[in-house]
């Protein structure tokens, strides 16, 4: 089963990812509620519909972080006010929904995802047979890796709006990493240096991936990357560990300079040396958290570019939490 893939058959209880960490199961609407409550906040739930109702709720927790799955057999309209405490990001596995956060409005399913703001008043509408992979995550934890990643400033609040196109690019690429969360159950919920790079990752990736008011390009709703910016990733992607400068990009790509650089401004908000920095080190996490016999921080910097060792150090643990050497101690390897 891939969640890239979307090979989930709603309605069959064992196809659910995450069955290792189930929460419950339950036929009955008020014990539905109040068993969703207990980790989220309250609500009215109101089935619709004659569709026979059933709630089934598989839950991983960490620190700031809880990934879910759940799925209501019946067409379910869900009311629970402002969430105020979290953020919830939403990707249906199988099925729809329409979600209503505030003035943001937006269906998601079919590939999309969307995230609700915790300060609005919100009512959602999940079809029959929606199946849903949601990430929890503590409003105040989310907040701040916005001001540490994305220059959110004191005072002002993060806000994502819209649906998110998941199928391509850095969405298929979170929708790996989130593969791999539930596929490693348990590992949230330990407390150690992986899982908490691992939530890391999880809220540097929603940033990343789902429009919010402090993301640094404007696109349309749904809109593709500028084509050059495409281009250009998925060789940085295939080449991480050969040298890469400005001028062999652009050439590559069949562009100037000048134009690849505001192409990444414009769609991504940062340099294309920037992104390439930042493909190297999340490839460096997997190499460190993944390592095989004789992995070194120095063998895995190097192979990457990486040649002064301090600086490498410094930029991971700026985007991970800790640094390359804790990573490979956590894997058990140092």
């Amino acid at each position: 089963m891939t969640l890239e893939g979307v090979e989930l058959s709603g309605g069959r209880a064992g196809a659910l990812p995450l069955a290792g960490s189930p929460l419950f199961v339950s036929t009955d609407v008020d014990e539905a509620r109040v068993r969703v409550a207990e980790v989220y906040c309250d609500h009215r739930l109101d089935p619709m519909g004659r569709g026979r109702f059933a709630a089934r709720h598989n839950r991983l927790s960490g620190r700031d972080l809880s990934v879910n799955v759940m799925t209501y057999t019946a067409k379910t309209m869900i009311t629970p006010g402002a969430l105020r405490e979290f953020y919830l990001f939403q990707y249906p596995l199988t099925g729809h929904a329409s979600i209503s956060n505030g003035a943001n409005r937006h269906e998601i399913g079919g590939g999309r995802s969307g995230v609700v703001n915790p300060d609005e008043d919100t009512c959602m509408i999940w079809g029959e047979g929606c199946a849903q992979l949601m990430i929890q995550v503590r409003r105040e934890a989310l907040q701040g890796m916005a001001r540490s990643h994305f220059g959110l400033p004191e005072g002002q609040t993060l806000r994502f709006f819209g649906a998110n196109d998941m199928r391509a690019g850095e969405g298929k690429a979170f929708l790996g990493l989130l593969n791999y969360a539930v596929s490693g159950e348990g590992l949230l919920g330990k407390g150690g240096l992986m899982g908490q790079q691992l939530e890391t990752m999880l809220m540097v990736g929603l940033l990343q991936t789902q429009r919010h008011n402090r993301s640094d390009h404007v696109q349309e709703a749904g809109g593709p990357l500028p084509r050059a910016v495409r281009l250009a990733e998925d060789y940085m992607k295939a080449h991480l560990t050969e040298t890469i400068t400005l001028e062999g990009l652009a050439r590559e790509v069949g562009v100037s300079e000048r134009a690849l650089q505001a192409a990444f401004r414009a769609g991504r908000g940062r340099s294309p040396m920037t992104v390439l920095r930042d493909l190297r080190l999340e490839r460096a996490w997997q190499d460190l958290s993944h390592p095989g016999p004789g992995t070194s921080v120095t063998d895995v910097a190097m192979q990457l570019g990486f040649f002064h060792l301090g600086r490498f150090s410094e930029h991971y643990r700026r985007k991970f939490g800790c640094t390359p050497s804790e990573t490979l101690r956590g894997a058990g390897r140092l």
